[in-house]
């Protein structure tokens, strides 16, 4: 689980897509131009990783206090 991005993307074609969800740790990390059929990688387009969008470690933390017995 992690951080989920909603994107304007400007396709090669010309086409502007104003609303593209990219959720790299979900594995949604393409989109489909409707107009021409092209195949955007988002993560090549933004830079950002399925690591780099990863809460893990910060879940993990939150799990080791609770189980030390930790509150809130």
């Amino acid at each position: 689980m992690g951080t989920r991005y909603t994107l304007e993307v400007t396709c090669r074609c010309g086409h502007v897509e104003k609303d593209v969800y990219y959720a790299p740790t979900c594995g949604i990390t393409t989109w489909t131009c409707p107009p021409c059929g092209e195949v955007i990688d988002l993560e090549q387009l933004t830079g950002i990783t399925s690591e780099m969008a990863s809460n893990r470690d910060e879940i993990e933390t939150v799990i080791r206090h609770f189980e030390k017995g930790g509150e809130g």
